[in-house]
């Protein structure tokens, strides 16, 4: 079985955040990969992860404001 299949059927869930999180400190939250792209789509796509994949379209983002 190659890595990447093995990463995908893996079953290896984490809290996105600590169980017990301080007041005013800052948090990433944990990825949890549900799938992965072939390694020839991450090279592509610059990310082996779907949900970071956000291609830049060239356009400005709807509610987001521009300094003018």
């Amino acid at each position: 079985m190659d890595v990447i299949k093995e990463i995908q059927n893996a079953d290896f869930f984490i809290t996105p955040l600590p169980k017990e999180p301080v007041v005013a400190m800052a948090y990433v939250p944990y990825q949890n990969a549900k799938k992965l792209y072939s390694p020839e789509q991450g090279i592509r796509n610059g990310t082996m992860f779907p949900e970071l994949h956000k291609p830049f379209s060239g356009q400005s983002v709807k509610g987001a404001e521009r300094d003018e």
